[in-house]
């Protein structure tokens, strides 16, 4: 009996030891690789901004962008309460995952919007230039000079990569694909087309000039027309969150048969499901797409 009871010991101690050993050689490589991904991933994520941020700026968004799963995993530990911590730490981690992302997404589309709004300016020196007996690389210099950022910087990048040799076809491409609108589709068609057929660009330029003033004539109106939409949307999707904190708040055990009992589990599920696909229907029929 004393000898089972020995080797037993010896086997917990070997069991420990192999244990012990597989954490020390794996737990180090998995935190290096895990770092590693997550640097990548915030470099390839702060690389979609960097070309127009400052420095100062680059580097306080890769570290928001490289910290953010952990800051917020762990603060999700420590808001939720005892026995959720883990359900916590996965909603933190999750959401520093997403918020970076959208964050950098909300300052590309400003300066998209920026740019479609100066747009039009652009479009006009060019329309002078040509009039004014430039070429097409002198018109674009021209707008490099007198328009303020993000056109400045835009068709900057233009006349760089064509003075690197990049062909101004390539160029106008580059720019469209990081400029998508209406207008610059306009211009880089009728640019393109009067290479290699001959037009008159001052005269489609200016026609140019007049749809999209139009097209944002009617873009306004519509934004007029969907507030009444979008309202309801922030309202009926903020009406359930605020009965449910409400009614917990006064009383605390009234949603018990929702969250403890089978039964109330399954419609708590459904409802969510519900809510969140009724709010995306309202929010979607109440906004547009370019025009």
């Amino acid at each position: 009996m004393l000898y089972l009871y020995y080797m037993l010991i010896l086997a917990l101690l070997l069991i420990f030891l192999s244990v012990s050993l597989l954490g020390v050689t794996l737990v180090p490589a998995l935190v290096a690789k895990s770092g590693q991904l997550n640097k990548n991933r915030a470099m390839a994520v702060v690389g979609k901004v960097d070309r127009f941020l400052n420095e100062e700026e680059i580097k306080k968004m890769y570290q928001m962008t490289l910290l953010g799963p952990v800051a917020l995993g762990l603060a999700g530990v420590f808001l939720f309460p005892q026995g959720k911590n883990l359900i916590g730490l996965i909603i933190g981690v999750v959401l520093g995952f997403i918020l970076p992302r959208m964050y950098i997404g909300r300052i590309l589309n400003a300066r998209k919007q920026k740019f479609d709004d100066q747009f039009i300016d652009a479009l006009m020196i060019m329309s002078s230039s040509f009039r004014g007996g430039l070429s097409l690389v002198q018109a674009f210099e021209s707008v490099a000079d007198e328009m303020p950022e993000p056109v400045k910087g835009e068709f900057g990048v233009v006349l760089g990569e064509n003075k690197m040799g990049v062909s101004l076809d390539e160029s106008l491409n580059r720019l469209y694909r990081r400029m998508p609108s209406p207008a610059m589709q306009q211009m880089v068609t009728a640019i393109l087309l009067a290479r290699e057929t001959g037009g008159n660009l001052p005269v489609i330029f200016m026609r140019i000039v007049s749809s999209t003033r139009e097209r944002k004539k009617i873009e306004k109106n519509l934004q007029t027309l969907t507030v009444q939409g979008k309202i309801q949307a922030f309202v009926m999707t903020g009406l359930p969150v605020f009965f449910f904190f409400t009614v917990s708040g006064t009383n605390p055990h009234f949603f018990d048969v929702m969250t403890h009992s089978p039964m109330g589990q399954k419609l708590m599920i459904i409802c969510i499901v519900l809510w969140v696909l009724g709010a995306l229907s309202i929010w979607k029929i109440s906004t547009f797409k370019d025009i």
